[in-house]
């Protein structure tokens, strides 16, 4: 049953045309997404981990070989597409490390929140699966406001999960292939996990849909090349891509060592209920559920969900884009059958849902985003800190990836290198076993010994701690020289530390 318009709405529509009413939700949408990550960074929030190391390394000029201290097989950057994104922007903006961030936060998010919008023909309906989402689970799109290329590859999977019916047609459709082709290219060369489009094909297969999973096969094939041959080092960076997932999680002997993203996580319980909610739903307006094993769409979703349980990263960056493109197709379905594309109601829905979206996903509950604008950095331009930050060709020992990221966003023009950058397994082999000494042994001083004694003069050690809680390391004189910081150097004979205030 579809509902009419009202008289009402009849007077409306003889001053306006009925088709101004598609146009005005998608504005109200695209308003929507553009205002909330903009009002995220109004309250001084900014990304803890890779955003900053790709803005400072776009913003250094430098390869990562002079920046971190790498295994001898660790030859290419592994995002090339990205840091010539961003190179592009630096140069023809001039913008700093912290404006290159905001830019990747706030492009980011509305690239992935705006792909379905202009795909969609109820647009609303993606709107719907955000808000049950964000009902179900607060949190659960922090990662889309953390300006990592991941984004990219989230937005790709969520265009082919709209567009892949398409792919039954009897007629080849050539644009859709060709399309899909320079999306995944562009995944691959701007973001380096081109081995996960795995998962859809398998999907593809799983739910019988035999012609559009040969035809996603295809376009995954030659777009990862294609992307492989962007990088103009197309074997050596399918390589190295490979190399580093099997250091990440290869060549660990427990989980406790492997950073939090990649570690297995133990179930989405509010995701299964929100899950079950919708099947629910579906049952009481009488569509059958059975379909459900036959949506690939459907079908993503649950295998990464099982994969979860391998590494939680799976499910958070593939499953749940899938669940929420697939909860968005039924909403969608709904509204079509009950609703006008041309009814005024339409906009009232919509503005009511962004509403809604933008006082949930905005507000800083809990501090939740201004909490990250009382990060203390170390810099060299700070008179009192600058002594004690590593003297040229030095080498920063640190067991945080946190003081990485942080340390290398304030001095990317610095002349020193970090034994700990933003993956472990690209350590040397031996430095790495002292780095998981330190992890297995909670951090006890004295597995820091090995490192200590490679350092020379110009060697820093960084260890996070309060200031009450000097590191019991006496080989080295240390400085507390930030908010949870110590800084410590080989003695330098009569010349005295500077007393910390």
């Amino acid at each position: 049953m579809r509902i009419e318009g009202s008289p009402q709405e009849d007077k409306v529509f003889s001053i306006l045309s009925p088709s101004i009413i598609p146009v005005i939700v998608f504005l109200i949408i695209l308003w929507t997404i553009i205002v909330i990550p903009f009002k995220i960074i109004g309250y001084g929030f900014m990304p803890p981990d890779d955003a900053l190391r790709h803005s400072a390394k776009v913003v250094s000029g430098k390869d990562w070989s002079q920046i971190l201290v790498l295994r001898d097989d660790i030859k290419m950057d592994s995002h090339p597409g990205w840091h010539a994104i961003l190179g592009f922007v630096h140069k023809l903006t001039k913008w700093d490390t912290h404006s290159l961030v905001l830019f990747s936060v706030i492009s980011l998010f509305i690239l992935f929140f705006i792909t379905p919008v202009i795909l969609l023909r109820y647009p609303e309906s993606w709107l719907m699966a955000i808000v049950m989402l964000v009902i179900a689970s607060p949190g659960i799109f922090f990662r889309t406001v953390l300006g990592r290329p991941y984004i990219v590859t989230m937005s790709v999977l969520v265009a082919i999960s709209i567009l892949w019916p398409r792919l039954r047609a009897r007629k080849v459709p050539y644009g859709l292939l060709a399309t899909l082709i320079i999306l995944i290219t562009l995944s691959t060369w701007i973001h380096c996990s081109w081995y996960l489009y795995i998962l859809p094909i398998i999907a593809f297969f799983l739910a019988r849909e035999w012609r559009a999973g040969v035809l996603l096969s295809i376009c995954a094939v030659a777009g990862i090349l294609m992307g492989a041959v962007l990088t103009l080092h197309p074997f050596l960076f399918l390589k190295q891509t490979l190399l580093h997932i099997y250091l990440a999680f290869g060549n660990t002997d427990t989980e406790q060592v492997l950073v939090g993203e990649f570690r297995p996580f133990l179930g989405d319980f509010s995701m299964v209920v929100a899950v079950a909610a919708l099947l629910g739903w579906r049952a009481l307006r009488g569509a059958s559920n059975r379909k459900i094993i036959n949506d690939p769409v459907f079908i993503i979703g649950v295998l990464s969900f099982v994969f979860g349980f391998l590494s939680r990263r799976v499910w958070i960056d593939w499953g749940i884009p899938a669940i929420m493109i697939w909860a968005a197709q039924e909403f969608e379905g709904f509204i079509a059958e009950k609703m006008d594309i041309f009814s005024w109601r339409r906009v009232v829905i919509t503005a009511s849902l962004a509403g809604f979206l933008y006082l949930s996903m905005s507000s800083d509950a809990e501090s939740r985003w201004s909490r990250y604008k009382h990060v203390d950095f170390l810099s060299s331009e700070n008179p009192e800190q600058a002594p004690w930050l590593p003297e040229p060709g030095g080498i920063v020992y640190s067991d945080s990836m946190g003081t990485f990221y942080m340390t290398f966003f304030k001095n990317p023009h610095a002349n020193w290198r970090y034994i700990l950058g933003f993956e472990p397994g690209l350590m040397p082999p031996d430095d790495l076993k002292i780095y998981r000494d330190i992890q297995k042994n909670m951090r006890t001083y004295v597995y820091f010994d090995p490192w200590v004694k490679k350092m020379r003069p110009q060697d820093r050690l960084i260890i996070n701690g309060g200031s009450e809680n000097k590191p019991k390391i006496p080989q080295l004189e240390w400085y507390y020289a930030a908010l949870g910081t110590w800084v410590g150097r080989l003695p330098r004979g009569p010349e005295k530390p500077p007393i910390n205030k």
